[in-house]
């Protein structure tokens, strides 16, 4: 969850490594630092805080400086502090690396070198990491290694259990960096006279568009001029560059004040982007020129298993009921985090679907590999190319949401809604062998989503002033039936992840089983009424609430007088399909959690605690 990146050239590497890692400083920030080579040799520095709490500490470093790495801190092993913060030293001082992942023997490692006369500054796991390559360096120079820091690098990795992304300096080796992963992210940006490296590729895009994706146990040597691959035994490695093709100003704020409220603006462009290419003219929803199984697999199907984490998940909730209602499949949708642990039943007949934005979520990772164990077909709903779920998965169906930055996923969210809904119309009619009858007016529903999500975000004003009333609540709750629930899910995590207020998704009709005790005078309701068959259940609910003093705050379909009757706030989206109202429901739940995060004075794009991609169990 950690933030890598490094240059190595003929410009001045520090001011590079430095502006990279402000573009990853969503994946940590707890503290910083950086390892550069000048003329006077490794130097290391670092600090608690974010990455301008380093600037004050470089003033004369970096000056004739070709080679840096540099990291930002989301803390696993250790409290945040000076001493905690990457890079990390051998004993020596000739040897800095950065890390992100966890190593799991650390302990024993650790034990076995103090007692060989290593000593520790920290109290992390990856400080064993340049103490066991200052080892392994030693061997490797007695046998007349080639390149003798990168097999000590192969020997090291050799001893470690657990996932990493890491990147390597010594002094013994000015001209280059090293590079090594497993089950973390790191990509390297090729240039012409230099390289970059970085744990994600909004990094990159400002310097370079064609980059090497690392696969897991790829380590590498990389210089100005060459990139040298190995695997961990020493085999050369031979990897296509992968062009990207994300417009650079996509990772950047665009004159919003924070990256989720442009996320949130740029939904109508990236429900468009995911359908393209997907719908044919005649209005089915084709994807054979992506995910290539033959009809009698997709028809083999008798069971499908969602699997996902956090927000992913609750994309999982919406697309369960649309896959049931559609498919006649039974539909089973799983924490990924719990997966592996309760032995599932997987077999050749089951197709699972693991969704993550990153495409590097480790819990859901876990499940890919157990999933394919197991016999089952694995097809990843992703949005990052070559990530490692979108490699290890035998289909992959990509989001094209673009780079999503802020830690509060919400394009990503409706991008995976619009994937799914893809994925269960295009086997509906596989398994039809034709037009599913319900298909054509969902895939005409779907086409003018666009559209209709633009129109709701035309409540930010209603929103954003309704959002000033709720910034001493302590607590909110979040209702729906069906779908709706859905999108309750949904809306209260958005409201604790940004705001920290608690917010609380029920289903309506559990209202009265319980949780109706802790509503009290002007307790915040918001009760979503956009499912047409129950919509006069949910009125019975939000009257039961309103009866016990709360302010209650309505989503409805635009036609829709009789709840605004009802309640103390109302917010109208456009009609659609059932079906897909997820879709245009979620978006005022998401500007209602940014203004009221926004009035409260909150971190916004990196709420404490969280990081965006979660690469470590």
């Amino acid at each position: 969850m950690c933030g890598i990146t490094g240059y190595v050239g003929a410009r001045q590497a520090l001011p590079l490594a430095l502006d990279q890692l402000r573009k990853l400083e969503y994946r940590g920030y707890d503290s910083a630092g950086v390892a550069l080579l000048d003329a006077a040799g490794l130097q290391v520095v670092k600090s608690v805080g974010k990455i301008a709490s380093l600037d004050p500490l470089l003033d004369g470093h970096g000056n004739g400086c070709l080679l840096a790495i540099a990291h930002t801190r989301w803390a696993t092993h250790g409290r945040p502090s000076t001493d905690n913060a990457h890079p990390h030293t051998d004993c020596s001082g000739q040897i800095a690396v950065v890390h992100n992942g966890i190593i799991e023997n650390y302990l024993a490692l650790r034990e076995r070198l103090e007692a060989a006369g290593h000593t520790f500054r920290s109290e992390t796991d990856t400080e064993v990491l340049p103490h066991l390559i200052e080892e392994h360096l030693q061997a490797a120079e007695g046998a007349g290694e080639a390149d003798p820091l990168a097999a000590a690098l192969r020997a090291t990795l050799r001893e470690v259990r657990g996932s990493f992304a890491i990147a390597v300096v010594s002094a013994h080796t000015p001209d280059r960096l090293y590079v090594a992963r497993r089950d973390s992210p790191l990509v390297i940006g090729l240039g012409a006279g230099e390289h970059f490296i970085a744990s994600d590729i909004p990094a990159l895009l400002a310097h370079t568009r064609d980059v090497l994706v690392l696969e897991d146990d790829d380590i590498g040597a990389v210089s100005p001029t060459s990139v040298t691959l190995h695997k961990l035994d020493g085999t050369p490695v031979q990897r296509a560059p992968l062009r990207i093709t994300w417009d650079a100003a996509a990772a950047e704020k665009g004159g919003y004040d924070h990256y989720m409220l442009k996320e949130i603006r740029e939904q109508p462009a990236t429900i468009r982007d995911t359908m393209r290419g997907r719908v044919t003219p005649e209005g089915r929803v084709d994807l054979s020129g992506e995910v290539s199984l033959p009809a009698e697999k997709w028809r083999a199907f008798n069971r499908i298993t969602l699997v996902a984490c956090g927000t992913a998940y609750y994309a999982g909730y919406a697309a369960r009921y649309f896959f049931e209602r559609l498919l006649r499949l039974p539909v089973e949708l799983e924490i990924a985090s719990e997966f592996r642990y309760r032995d599932p039943i997987l077999d050749e007949h089951t197709l699972v679907v693991p969704i993550s934005q990153s495409g590097e979520t480790a819990d859901t990772l876990a499940a890919v590999r157990l999933a394919r164990r197991q016999g089952a077909t694995v097809l990843g709903i992703v949005n990052v190319v070559g990530s490692s779920i979108a490699r290890e998965a035998d289909q992959v169906l990509h989001t094209w949401a673009g780079p999503e930055i802020c830690v509060a996923s919400t394009k990503a969210y409706t991008s995976q809604l619009i994937a799914l809904y893809l994925l269960g119309l295009h086997l509906a009619g596989v398994r039809q062998e034709g037009t599913h009858p319900l298909a054509e007016p969902l895939v005409g529903a779907m086409q003018a989503l666009p559209a209709l999500v633009e129109q709701a975000l035309d409540n930010d004003r209603v929103v954003q002033e309704m959002a000033h009333n709720f910034t001493r609540s302590p607590d909110f709750f979040v209702l729906g039936r069906g779908l709706d629930y859905a999108v309750a899910l949904e809306g209260a995590l958005k409201l604790k992840e940004i705001s920290y207020i608690h917010g609380e998704a029920l289903a309506a009709g559990e209202m009265k089983h319980g949780p109706l005790a802790l509503v009290s005078e002007g307790t915040p309701v918001i009760c979503l009424a956009t499912q047409d068959d129950l919509r006069e259940k949910m009125l019975s609910n939000i009257k039961e609430v309103k009866a016990r003093g709360a302010t209650a705050i309505a989503v409805v379909k635009e036609d829709d007088t009789e709840t605004a009757r009802i309640v103390d706030y109302v917010v109208r989206v456009p009609r659609t399909l059932d079906e897909l109202m997820p879709v245009v429901a979620v978006v005022p739940l998401q500007l209602l959690a940014y203004y009221v995060a926004r009035d409260l004075g909150r971190e916004i794009d990196q709420p404490r605690n969280l990081a965006k991609s979660v690469t470590v169990e």
